[in-house]
């Protein structure tokens, strides 16, 4: 099955998958990216798929920004979850203060 998922900026390490992605699937990144990559675990619909080898301790990218820190590695093509990533420190009044000026 040909599952659609969305990468929003050219540096992000994880893609949206719009439908339950299964092992064996294929998962093609919609316009303007239009990349194809084999789903290799089961992924829930909405949730994220690695785009590409992640590390432990590698910043995962989603629509442009570092969303964490991978935990364990990631292979191209699975599940990115709070199973497998720790948040990114925030700093809420800092960026506000700055996205006012």
């Amino acid at each position: 099955m040909d599952i659609q998922a969305i990468k929003i900026d050219s540096k992000d390490t994880v893609a949206t998958c719009m439908q339950d992605a299964h092992i064996g699937d294929l998962v093609t990144l919609t316009s303007p990216f239009r990349e194809t990559l084999l789903c290799i675990s089961t992924i829930p619909a909405w949730h994220k798929i690695a785009l590409v080898d992640i590390k432990a301790g590698d910043a995962i990218y989603k629509y442009g920004e570092c969303i964490g820190t991978a935990t364990e590695p990631i292979g191209k093509g699975g599940w990115v979850s709070h199973l497998n990533v720790v948040g990114a420190d925030r700093q809420y009044d800092e960026e506000l203060w700055q996205e006012a000026l």
